[in-house]
């Protein structure tokens, strides 16, 4: 059964932090704020298809590179404001890339007992299929695999919860020839 989504501004800031630590611990060279907002869309939107909610609740909209969380900024400042997080400044080329990293404060470690079980299995699977992606990489996989982002008519657009239980996956030719019976059948073809 789907559940109404109440955003979870405690438990959005508590994952933020973990993907965050779990990213700089795992060494992953491309975990930036574009990868930071799908891993964040997708275990939130994985989650909705699987358990019925979403973990946070949290409102994505499309932009260019892909679904972001809307209230991330707001989150990331009170974050780094309670010393929770800091920014790392990294080259990239010709820009350089603002990666959020965690602090060496104990008191400031992700606290995940919010999280039951299934929720905590979405979000490792998560950071376990995304992990081969860097930020620009993870960017063309959220344009593919993200049948919301697609529909949605514009940048700054909600991305509907509703839309994580269609795949983006193209049709087999079985399929196809199911479908056309199924519609000769009905007279409708």
């Amino acid at each position: 059964m789907i559940q109404a989504m109440q955003f979870s501004r405690g438990k959005f800031k508590e994952l933020v932090v973990y993907l965050c630590a779990t990213s700089e611990r795992e060494g992953d060279e491309g975990f930036g704020m574009v990868k930071l907002n799908k891993l964040l869309y997708r275990a939130d939107f994985e989650a909705y298809r699987l358990l019925g909610h979403s973990i946070t609740g949290e409102t994505y909209e499309k932009q260019e590179f892909g679904p972001v969380a809307r209230d991330l900024p707001i989150i990331l400042d009170e974050l780094g404001a309670a010393g929770r997080l800091r920014w790392q400044s990294i080259a990239a080329g010709s820009h350089t890339r603002k990666v959020p990293t965690t602090t060496d404060d104990p008191n400031a470690v992700a606290d995940m007992s919010a999280f039951p079980a299934d929720e905590r299995e979405v979000i490792e699977n998560t950071l376990r299929e995304l992990a081969v992606y860097g930020g620009k990489r993870a960017g063309e996989w959220s344009h593919e695999q993200s049948a919301g982002w697609k529909a949605a008519p514009e940048y700054g657009h909600p991305i509907s919860y509703a839309s994580a239980v269609i795949s983006t996956e193209p049709f087999s030719e079985q399929d196809i020839d199911h479908v056309r019976t199924f519609l000769r059948e009905q007279s409708w073809a």
